[in-house]
């Protein structure tokens, strides 16, 4: 079973191949470790050939539209949104 990355995964594992910089949490590390694209131990980060071969994969292609916008949104006469407006959940 393919191990499924997000695309903010796949981008730290691209930068982590390519030798730059990138922070990482111990959640975020134990989950990339977990999923076997990367080794941590005592000489530090190690990417898995697993791992190099999904940071070489192209990344998908998104479907780039325009911003949703809030239709139910009331806004005033120069189209900024008024204040107090937001509906209860209840």
């Amino acid at each position: 079973m393919a191990p499924t990355l997000s695309t903010l995964e796949l981008d730290i594992l691209r930068k982590l191949v390519n030798g730059e910089a990138v922070t990482l949490s111990s959640q975020l590390r134990l989950r990339l470790e977990m999923a076997g694209v990367l080794r941590d131990g005592a000489r530090g980060i190690v990417v898995t050939d697993a791992g190099k071969r999904l940071a070489r994969q192209k990344p998908a292609d998104v479907a780039v539209g325009s911003p949703a916008r809030d239709p139910q949104a009331a806004r005033d006469a120069r189209g900024r949104r008024k204040p107090f407006q937001r509906r209860s959940v209840f």
